[in-house]
């Protein structure tokens, strides 16, 4: 009796498995082979250490005025037309009365959640 278990190069039901297998090895064998380069090129975190400042100032003495003007206008309008609050009313009272920064947060995702100051 003739056997069937040899391998046919046609489309079947396990050919993504087998694509996504070949492809598993093809990254690990290359990102394996180019570990030095791939750093270079910034697809990787570099094995030196990231330097943060852990003296920040709080969050409302270095927002911009534009940022903290826009997060009021934004409260203003979801109340108008959603009648939501997306923001504690007094975090929206003290971005409302800040004044210009010393040194502006640049560059920072802050979109995190605001505390009360």
């Amino acid at each position: 009796m003739k056997s069937t278990h040899f391998l046919h190069f046609a489309p079947s039901h396990a050919s993504p498995m087998l694509y996504m297998a070949f492809s598993a090895v093809f990254i690990i064998s290359f990102t394996k082979i180019f570990k030095d380069y791939i750093g270079q090129w910034g697809f990787a975190l570099q094995s030196k250490e990231i330097k943060v400042d852990e003296d920040l100032p709080l969050f409302f003495k270095t927002i911009r005025l534009n940022q903290a003007d826009e997060i009021v206008l934004e409260e203003e309008n979801m109340k108008e037309h959603y009648g939501l609050a997306v923001n504690d009313p007094d975090t929206v009272a003290t971005l409302d009365s800040t004044i210009m920064p010393k040194k502006a947060m640049m560059g920072t995702p802050w979109y995190t959640v605001l505390s009360n100051a």
